[in-house]
């Protein structure tokens, strides 16, 4: 068992791995957004769950070899959060200009 003195550490790196997915799904709903067809909804979806999953258990392995705990889900999702609160309204500005052209 490991001690607790990496905790803080590994939280900071699970709030980073959030807010990169974070910043994926905002890069991928201007795509999304900019088409009209449903596939490239469902395709950048795909792409999103996946992406995640794979930036999750990359930051999870790097913070302490792949051990899942709750606080660390939870950095995760603060880290999404965060970073979706604070750059989705830059994200909808650059998605209207998309749309009016």
């Amino acid at each position: 068992m490991r001690d607790v003195t990496a905790q803080p550490f590994e939280t900071l790196l699970l709030l980073h791995g959030g807010a990169v997915a974070g910043l994926c799904y905002l890069l991928l709903r201007v795509v999304r957004t900019g088409a009209s067809r449903r596939w490239v909804t469902h395709l950048c979806d795909a792409v999103f769950v996946l992406t995640g999953a794979a930036l999750f258990a990359v930051y999870l392995f790097l913070a302490n070899r792949g051990t899942v705990r709750g606080f660390l889900c939870a950095a995760f999702a603060c880290g999404f959060a965060a970073a979706y609160a604070l750059f989705a309204p830059v994200f909808a500005r650059i998605t209207q200009k998309i749309r009016k052209k």
